[in-house]
């Protein structure tokens, strides 16, 4: 994953040890987005879920629920949730090099390495300086047996400052 969640406000002091999050006063989906992130750092992804779902419901366009919607069910390792939370924020946003990069992760999870590699191109056409993704494409390539042009990607990746490729 990218990142926890992508929100409008600061994030730095929601922590693991967060009791209650109360957004009673919640109206709009950017708040319910927001009060999603809070859950989602706060180590609540399932409560997360529901946030991020009044969010959609009431903004289907919010690029950031479905985003952060696709990551909580990543992180609880329901991949086919997540690619159709990825696949709706890159409908909404076809430049989006992150939620293409996830999609990717959800696809390589599912077994699905070719969807993956296509995902991971898209990726690298948007953004062709985005050093996980070149690390990610030569890990794909690399489970298809691909092993020289794994090489080329690892070496891209490391070139771009990435020190574990």
């Amino acid at each position: 994953m990218c990142c926890a969640g992508c929100s409008e406000k600061n994030t730095e002091n929601i922590t693991q040890e967060t009791e209650e999050i109360v957004y009673e006063e919640a109206q709009n989906s950017t708040e319910w987005n927001n009060k999603g992130v809070d859950l989602f750092i706060a180590g609540r992804p399932e409560e997360a879920l529901q946030a991020y779902d009044k969010a959609t419901d009431i903004d289907p366009q919010n690029i950031y629920a479905w985003y952060n919607k696709g990551n909580a069910y990543s992180y609880i390792g329901k991949y086919e949730e997540a690619l159709q939370a990825y696949n709706k924020t890159t409908q909404i946003d076809p430049q989006d090099a992150n939620a293409w990069s996830n999609k990717a992760n959800a696809l390589d999870n599912l077994g699905r390495y070719e969807e993956a590699l296509e995902a991971l191109d898209k990726t690298l056409k948007i953004d062709p300086q985005y050093a996980n993704a070149w690390y990610n494409k030569g890990a794909v390539l690399e489970k298809l047996g691909r092993q020289e042009e794994a090489q080329v990607c690892y070496d891209k990746a490391r070139e771009l400052g990435l020190p574990a490729a």
